[in-house]
């Protein structure tokens, strides 16, 4: 028979201990990573909140400004408006004062005109008004004086005045004259 031979023996397995110590330091690295990886997305969830938030405040801020400037708009529209009357207006005004300015410039100037037209007339009148007190006072007194001519009046003068003598009267009977009363 032959001989038997001996079995050999099965090889051994890696030592129980070095397979417990494997996986545990895998476990520690994966709860290391997972804890690396939560601790990534609580900030990235945070920087993510605060992009919001920030955003929304823009946002915000973005409309209260587009409604102040609108209002802004607006107001300064009416103001230019405004504005735009004011100096309408005060060129109207300042028309009107130059158009009152040239008619009180005419008034004075006919003004001067007739007030020195009426001192003209004024001694005029006084100088004929003398005249006939002086030829009134010479009648009275019963003198006689050859007729006199008037003084010509200056050319241009509006009021023809031409004095008037009292002619004697002529009696058919007597020759002399006798003054008029």
């Amino acid at each position: 028979m032959p001989a038997k031979k001996a079995k050999a023996a099965p090889a051994r397995k890696s030592k129980p201990k070095a397979r417990k110590a494997a996986p545990a330091s895998q476990f520690d690295t994966l709860r290391k990573t997972v804890k690396d990886l939560s601790t990534r997305l609580e900030k990235e969830l945070k920087a993510r909140k605060i992009e919001a938030r920030i955003l929304s405040e823009a946002k915000k801020a973005r409309e209260q400004l587009s409604a102040q400037v609108s209002a802004l708009r607006k107001q300064g529209s009416q103001l230019a408006g405004e504005l735009k009357k004011a100096l309408g207006d005060s060129r109207s005004y300042e028309k009107a004062k130059a158009d009152a300015q040239k008619k009180i410039d005419q008034l004075k100037k006919d003004l001067s005109a007739r007030t020195s037209e009426l001192r003209r007339k004024s001694e005029e009148l006084k100088k004929l008004a003398e005249e006939s007190a002086h030829r009134a006072a010479q009648i009275i007194r019963g003198e006689e004086h050859p007729a006199q001519e008037p003084e010509p009046v200056p050319e241009g003068a509006h009021m023809q005045a031409t004095p008037v003598e009292p002619q004697p009267a002529e009696s058919p009977a007597s020759g002399d004259k006798e003054p008029s009363i």
